[in-house]
C-alpha cells in the first residue's frame, strides 16, 4: 500500500514539474502550450532557460518522477509472498 502511495506522490510531483515548466513558457509568450498535452517538447524549455536565467533541474526531475512512480505503481501489483 505505502509503494502505491508513494508511485502516487511521484506521479503528483510530475503534474506539478510539468505545469511549472508550462508556466514558464507561457509566460514567455508560447501560446497553447497548456492545449498540447502530451506534445510539449521540453527541449523549448531547455533552449530558452540561459536566455531567461532558469534552471534545467524541473525537465530533468520531471522525467526521473515519472519514470519512478509509474515504475512503483506496477511494482504495488505484484503479490507479496506474506
Amino acid at each position: 500500500m505505502t509503494v502505491r502511495i508513494m508511485g502516487i506522490v511521484l506521479l503528483c510531483a510530475f503534474g506539478i514539474l510539468d505545469t511549472f515548466v508550462r508556466v514558464r513558457l507561457r509566460g514567455i509568450g508560447q501560446k497553447w502550450v497548456f492545449l498540447r498535452g502530451g506534445t510539449l517538447d521540453y527541449g523549448d524549455y531547455l533552449k530558452v532557460r540561459q536566455k531567461y536565467g532558469w534552471s534545467p533541474w524541473p525537465v530533468y526531475t520531471l522525467w526521473i518522477t515519472v519514470i519512478s512512480g509509474i515504475s512503483l505503481i506496477l511494482a504495488s501489483f505484484i503479490p507479496s509472498k506474506n
